[in-house]
């Protein structure tokens, strides 16, 4: 089955566990050494880890494969033996990792992962709004304009040309990301009571989005999400995020949510745009209230008349200029409003807000990501697939490594040393 065969199962599991929690294929190593007093090489660990991954990554294509043939019907109901959860939903965003194996014409190392997760939630419907009041956190005026800076930071850093240099935010992190801290600390404030989190699938990798999102459906499949009673699909205002709903799970029932905070991040910039904090603060607690409330459309005509006054953007506006924030924000709340329901989706029980999959991107991340981290397609793609298993509660990689041993023939004589 490999090279790696004069291992135990035992060694072998264990080093490729601690090649993908820990944050370096040299940790691995020495973790390998002190724990299970084996001693293996760093490039060696390096090599299994790519070799199991990618045979995790086969019988992922090989999964896709089948979904991709099965009929409509049986697409939209649970797989035979497979009880359907009661309330699910999906999620997706993108994150990032340096490749090594580049065309040189390229301007950066860094590309785009896509990860997904895929929740089961503990039911728990309301017959009124459980949290008809905006929270105080955000009224704290300071606090959002940080917020919305960093967020609107990053999003302009991810849509940015490769190579493009971006100022960091005062606060954010060092890769130009929104403080964890400050961004955890609004997103706690969200519901009165969160949605609680019964199972986690994770999934990562450099597919284009369309084929991400074809491997999200089929996932979601195996699990039983089409046959759930209530599904949702959370995301922020991106394309992307809509692309693969409208795709792969639009059909299939899936309640299409914006993340609360992106939301409140445009509403905030659009109060404030042209005015002084003191100015904009009352009209951002007006509007978001407004939002939080379910009434988007009273938001929508205030700013429509606020852009009137002001006028439309030049064609070289700049991007700190009120009219072409107004423009933006307009635009924003007008395409995503029928995904703002907010006070409906707190009855059903529904998330609001996309703090599940931005915090399952920072745990692959910790991984994948790093200025000193350079991976081949083949390695990067294995190591997001083992990373991806290994954060689902659902543990696939048991299974998998079940089914290998199974599949090994022969006597093996062990070895101690490598």
């Amino acid at each position: 089955m490999g090279v790696d065969e004069d291992l135990s199962p035992k060694v072998m599991r264990k080093a490729v566990h601690l090649a993908t929690k820990l944050s370096s294929f040299e940790s691995a190593r020495e973790s390998v050494a002190e724990t299970l007093e084996v001693e293996l090489t760093t490039k060696r660990i390096e090599r299994l880890a790519e070799r199991i991954g990618s045979e995790r990554v086969d019988e992922r294509e090989q999964a896709l494969r089948e979904w991709v043939g099965r009929p409509l019907v049986e697409k939209l109901a649970a797989p035979a033996g497979v009880k359907a959860p009661a309330v699910v939903c999906a999620t997706f965003d993108g994150g990032r990792m340096q490749r090594c194996d580049l065309p040189e014409t390229a301007k950066s190392h860094w590309c785009e992962t896509k990860v997904g997760a895929l929740l089961e939630l503990k039911p728990t419907p309301h017959a009124n709004d459980p949290c008809p009041e905006l929270p105080d956190t955000f009224r704290d005026l300071a606090q959002m304009e940080k917020l919305t800076r960093e967020i609107h930071l990053t999003a302009a850093e991810k849509a940015a040309p490769k190579g493009e240099v971006f100022r960091k935010a005062d606060g954010a992190s060092g890769d130009g990301t929104p403080s964890p801290d400050l961004v955890a600390e609004v997103r706690e404030a969200v519901t009165h009571e969160p949605p609680e989190v019964v199972a986690r699938d994770v999934l990562a990798s450099q597919a284009k989005s369309d084929e991400f999102g074809k491997q999200m459906a089929a996932r979601a499949w195996s699990l039983g999400f089409a046959a759930a009673l209530l599904k949702a699909f959370v995301g922020d205002g991106s394309s992307t995020n809509w692309g693969i709903w409208e795709r792969e799970f639009k059909h299939q029932g899936f309640v299409p949510i914006l993340d609360f905070i992106h939301a409140l991040t445009y509403v905030y910039a659009a109060a404030t745009a042209g005015r002084t904090r003191d100015e904009g603060g009352p009209v951002y607690l007006r509007w978001i209230t407004a939002v939080w409330q379910g009434r988007v459309s009273e938001v929508i005509a205030e700013l429509g008349v606020r852009a009137g006054e002001l006028g439309p953007p030049p064609p070289d506006a700049g991007e700190t200029d009120p009219r072409r924030i107004l423009a933006a924000s307009l635009t924003y709340l007008v395409n995503q409003q029928s995904r703002m329901s907010y006070p409906t989706y707190r009855r059903m029980g529904l998330p609001i807000t996309s703090s599940h999959i931005e915090s399952t991107v920072k745990q692959i991340g910790r991984r994948v990501k790093g200025s000193e981290k350079f991976w081949s397609e083949k390695g990067g793609e294995a190591m997001l697939q083992l990373r991806a298993d290994q954060l689902s509660d659902t543990h696939p990689l048991d299974a998998f490594w079940t089914r290998r041993t199974q599949r090994a023939t022969g006597t093996k004589t062990y070895n101690r040393a490598a």
